[in-house]
């Protein structure tokens, strides 16, 4: 009894003097300001995350205590374009503890927190190989014969249903798996979820991984505690099925004709000629089709979400297309499609308004100036992206309203501010997304295409407004609404003659 009095006396105090202290003015960060209550533990940032609404949680303390906000007990959340250093490649910052792999192990994942620097770099360099030109021009064929199975999938769930809406948002989101699953695994894969659906409920699982990583893994020692218990089968599902579909793609290896992203990996580092281990292979093969997948089909939804609730944007897209090809079901050309200036218009509101990543880095030592203010080196930051994206400081007029006139230079007149060095969606430096540039891409090219095959309208009573509210965002963002349309071919065009299938 008097020996677990001690410990509780011990446990007590312990806990008392670390609040103390990290409320107390000898703490290095006591010059942010912020609320106290997140200064106490990250336990308050996990669960603001886990919400689903913590850029709006942020924002809201962005403008109570201006760009520099203390959001935990040794993190800082900054709204300021000189903060965009923190992701370069010149300061290198580590990512944060949140970036853990579950388990502690030793594999190495190029999403993953690594040990050194040079084993990202390492790592980064056999994924690069894989997105070159050359190597894109790969990935073309399946993705224009995947977008065709979209189509088909589009008009089929809408025959099928009696209200004679389709979610467009579902088929998009099942035709990016499906394409991600060829791309990187070369069709040695039995996803199809626009033919079968998702029994395998590969998309929720994907979601409740990046869901706990990115609320839970703020606070290492919890997770580290829930790990142990049964929802930790989220975090390992998606590595589990990467690592099923790796296999079979190793054994049918003679058989696989496209070169596809597992064909380079399985390849490995051709500067010291290491192999990947199996381990490794496994979860890097789930990490591509996650990351190839999750946010591109939420982009491209939401592309559409916004044109259908302001049908003109749709029209001035489709004037635009039209001008650019004749033939809606002929060849589309990504050089073409690069230049078009309202379709980049669209795409670039988009990620405008719907990025809400915070990606934290470490502050290395020796610490950190950034207008005027001295980051002590540990330090976790990150930028608030949605923030940031909002702020009227880089976008204005009306920052928080969709108005892709903004990115063409002159549409809203002298009074418009748009500063394109603010649009960060796909982070930058060491660690910024090695697919951004076949993203770009993949999203102009399937909007292009629906626009120009299909006149769509929302579905009668559909609710525009609660849709985009009670939308949630935890490293991926959950659609928590159907986006209900109505499809129809455009006349003349006759998808069976055209198709490349």
């Amino acid at each position: 009894m008097f020996t677990c009095m001690l410990v509780g006396i011990y446990t007590f105090s312990a806990i008392l003097c670390t609040i103390t202290y990290r409320l107390s003015p000898f703490h290095p960060l006591y010059a942010f300001p912020g609320p106290r209550t997140w200064w106490i533990s990250n336990l308050v940032f996990s669960y603001i995350s886990f919400g689903g609404k913590r850029h709006v949680a942020i924002d809201s303390l962005h403008k109570i205590y201006g760009p520099f906000v203390r959001i935990g007990p040794n993190m800082l959340s900054i709204n300021t374009l000189s903060a965009t250093c923190i992701y370069g490649a010149q300061l290198n910052m580590e990512k944060s503890d949140m970036y853990r792999a579950p388990g502690h192990g030793d594999t190495v994942s190029l999403f993953y927190k690594q040990k050194t620097a040079k084993i990202h770099a390492d790592r980064r360099r056999i994924w690069s190989a894989g997105f070159t030109s050359a190597a894109l021009s790969h990935f073309f064929p399946p993705l224009e014969r995947r977008l065709w199975e979209l189509m088909n999938c589009i008009e089929k769930r809408q025959l099928n249903n009696k209200t004679g809406t389709v979610d467009i948002s579902e088929c998009i989101c099942h035709w990016s798996y499906d394409f991600m699953g060829e791309m990187v695994f070369g069709g040695c894969n039995n996803i199809e979820m626009m033919t079968n659906g998702d029994p395998e409920k590969l998309v929720y699982g994907g979601k409740m991984a990046m869901v706990m990583q990115d609320s839970i893994g703020h606070t290492s020692w919890l997770m580290d505690l829930v790990l142990h218990l049964p929802k930790s089968k989220y975090l390992f599902r998606l590595i589990d099925i990467g690592a099923d579909m790796i296999r079979t793609r190793i054994q049918a290896d003679k058989d696989v004709t496209m070169r596809d992203l597992s064909s380079y990996l399985l390849e490995g580092d051709a500067q010291s000629g290491e192999k990947l281990s199996q381990a490794d292979l496994e979860l890097d093969s789930a990490v591509a089709v996650q990351g190839g997948s999750d946010n591109t089909a939420v982009i491209i939804s939401l592309a559409f979400y916004f044109m259908l609730v302001q049908p003109k944007y749709y029209e001035m897209l489709r004037a635009e297309l039209d001008g650019a090809f004749s033939d809606c079901t002929g060849h589309l050309d990504n050089t073409k499609l690069a230049n078009l200036t309202f379709l980049n218009a669209i795409l670039n509101e988009t990620l405008r308004l719907c990025t809400f990543f915070f990606l934290p880095r470490i502050v290395p030592p020796g610490g950190l100036v950034l207008e005027g203010n001295y980051i002590p080196g540990g330090t976790v930051v990150a930028i608030a992206t949605h923030s940031l994206h909002t702020s009227p400081a880089y976008f204005s007029p009306a920052p928080q309203e969709f108005l892709p006139e903004r990115w063409i230079s002159g549409a809203l007149g002298l009074e418009c501010s748009t500063d394109k060095n603010a649009l960060m969606p796909f982070s930058s430096g060491p660690h910024g997304c090695i697919g951004k540039v076949f993203a770009h891409q993949e999203m102009r090219l399937v909007i292009a295409r629906l626009v120009l095959v299909y006149d769509m309208k929302l579905a009668e009573g559909f609710d525009a407004k609660s849709y985009l509210q009670e939308m949630v965002h935890v490293f991926s963002t959950t659609l928590q609404k159907p986006l209900l349309v109505n499809v129809t071919r455009r006349s003349g065009i006759d998808l069976e003659k055209t198709s490349p299938m």
